[in-house]
């Protein structure tokens, strides 16, 4: 009986790893700013803002500046597509 239940339960456990890596990740994540990112746009001549953190006090969202233009550079271990790696808005006038 034993022997059974191994092999059923590591049947499942290779079906579920299967599964997994068969259906790859949510599109909706996409890759994090990171601190590469950040040092080419100061050496490019944006002004860093602001730098906000999130409600725990982690994954900070930098602001930069340069000329009118805005930039936020989002950090942290995943961000949702919809915030993206780096957002671009425009000063209004």
């Amino acid at each position: 009986m034993k022997k059974k239940l191994k092999i059923i339960f590591f049947s499942f456990l290779s079906f579920l790893l299967l599964l997994i890596i068969i259906s790859g990740e949510d599109p909706a994540w996409v890759e994090c700013s990171d601190e590469n990112d950040l040092y080419r746009y100061v050496y490019d001549g944006w002004k860093v803002d602001e730098v906000m953190k999130n409600y725990k006090g982690e994954y900070p969202r930098i602001y930069l500046s340069k000329n009118d233009r805005i930039k936020a550079l989002n950090f942290g271990w995943r961000c949702y597509y919809l915030e993206g790696a780096e957002l671009n808005y425009r000063k209004s006038m």
